[in-house]
Parts: structure tokens; C-alpha cells; sequence
């Protein structure tokens, strides 16, 4: 009868041991790395293959969804303070790139987190996490050749002229797969020589996105949620052209860069 009682101390003891031992900081009891951040999508269904979305009374095959993040900061004690994402084949140390249409039929070739490069104590102590979609002017029209992963990603690039693509949407009508629809937002006005060199000057329209989130301090198992229907709010797919590196000023452009600004398609859960 007293045997539950005592596994229970028992447990409990030598738990208390380990974190005595290794410190509180280094023992991460959810599995997660210090800064690693996941992204899930909202208003998807992400049982089937390929994903899908409804959009209105349709449902629609997200054949291809990702975009950039860069440029990382936290915001501590008042200030903003540069940070860094952990290198690997997702990230460079300022640009990561979020790939999620792969993630049920080919995970492997799809990234659904971010890992900022800090420790878990100085994660404590922000208060707000911010950073840009979209690629700094540097990478984008640097020579394509020459570009680490992720930025060599064929898939996400436009020309050396215009850059990358920021943020890439391909979908297909889920009951007439041929009725598709296109957003592909990157620099726009960018003027050279020729596509395959980098502009003069500053294009036109940058197109780059900001955002600031609030953060709790002391809460360090932080996930994002990403929704693709409000990328897309008030704007009808099957009758709007699709927006691949047009003027944002054109429609259906300029209501999908207003819903980018304003609408929260990047949100705490």
C-alpha cells in the first residue's frame, strides 16, 4: 500500500538531484532547444496530404507556402538588442527561411521553427521579440551563386535584378485542381542593366514586413501561429488574378500587402 508513496519520493528525489547537479539552465524538460521557436499553422488541415485550407465555402491544396524572417531582436530592459539564429541548413545567422506545404508528405524538405542563437536566461528577460520578412538588401541581390542555405534556394528566388521571394503562396483548388492562384511578394522597381545584375539604387518598393510581439518574461516556451487565411482576407481566389512581383499598388496587390501590415497573420498562440 505505501509502495506508490514511496516511488513517488523516490522519483521526486532523484529529480531534484539531477537538477541540483546539472543546473536548472541546462536541463530543458520540454525538449526544446534555449531560443527555439515552433510555428504551426492555423485554419489548415494538416491530416492529409497535400495540406488544405479553406478559404470562404472552398477548400484549396496549399501546393507551396514559405517566406523569409531576418534581421532577429529582443527587446530588454527598454532596449533593442540584436541577436543572432542559429546556423544550420534553415538558417544563416540573420535569415531563416519557413517552408511548410512538404511538412506531411516530405518533412525533411520543410521547417516549421525558428532557433535563435541565445541562452535561456537572457530569453527570460525579454519583454518583446521582433524581426522582418524578408531578406536584407545585401543577400538579396548578392550574387546567387555564391549564397549559403537557405538563401540558394532556387524555389525562393526570383533574379538577381529583383532578389528573393520574400513570400511565396501556390494553391489549387481542391475539387478542380487546374483553377490555381499566385502570391509572390519580393522587391519590386529594381532597376539594372539586366535581370542578372544587382540594382543601382534602392528599388522602388521593398516590400519588407515588420513585426513586433510582445513577450512574458520568464516565459521561454514560446510557440508562433501562422494563418494563410489572413494573408488572403477579402480577397477572392477564384476570380483575382494572382500577384507574382507586381506593383503593390495594382489589385488584387494592394489588398494582400495591406493584410501582410495590418492584418495579424503572426500571432502568439
Amino acid at each position: 500500500m505505501k509502495l506508490p508513496y514511496r516511488k513517488g519520493v523516490i522519483t521526486s528525489l532523484l529529480t531534484a538531484l539531477v537538477l541540483s547537479l546539472s543546473g536548472c539552465d541546462s536541463i530543458n524538460l520540454s525538449g526544446r532547444e534555449p531560443g527555439e521557436i515552433p510555428f504551426s499553422l492555423v485554419d489548415v488541415d494538416t491530416g492529409e496530404c497535400p495540406m488544405l485550407m479553406k478559404i470562404g465555402q472552398q477548400r484549396w491544396n496549399i501546393d507551396y507556402f514559405g517566406f523569409y524572417l531576418s534581421n532577429p531582436e529582443v527587446r530588454i530592459d527598454g532596449k533593442w538588442q540584436p541577436v543572432n539564429f542559429k546556423k544550420n541548413d534553415w538558417q544563416t545567422a540573420k535569415v531563416a527561411l519557413m517552408k511548410f506545404h512538404s511538412l506531411c508528405n516530405a518533412p525533411e524538405q520543410a521547417n516549421d521553427k525558428i532557433v535563435l542563437d541565445v541562452s535561456k536566461a537572457l530569453m527570460k528577460l525579454a519583454t518583446n521579440l521582433r524581426f522582418t520578412m524578408g531578406v536584407p538588401v545585401a543577400e538579396n541581390h548578392a550574387n546567387p551563386l555564391t549564397l549559403p542555405s537557405p538563401l540558394n534556394d532556387s524555389s525562393m528566388f526570383w533574379s538577381w535584378q529583383n532578389g528573393h521571394k520574400f513570400l511565396r503562396i501556390d494553391v489549387s483548388k481542391h475539387s478542380d485542381p487546374t483553377r490555381t492562384w499566385s502570391y509572390h511578394l519580393g522587391s519590386v522597381g529594381c532597376e539594372s542593366e539586366s535581370a542578372v545584375r544587382p540594382p543601382e539604387k534602392s528599388c522602388a518598393f521593398t516590400n519588407r514586413v515588420e513585426f513586433i510581439l510582445p513577450m512574458t518574461q520568464l516565459d521561454t516556451d514560446l510557440d508562433l501561429e501562422v494563418s494563410v487565411s489572413n494573408i488572403v482576407a477579402q480577397v477572392n481566389l477564384e476570380d483575382s488574378p494572382s500577384c507574382m512581383f507586381e506593383t503593390p499598388e495594382s489589385a488584387p496587390c494592394d489588398k494582400l500587402i495591406q493584410n501582410l501590415v495590418h492584418r495579424p497573420w503572426i500571432k502568439w498562440q
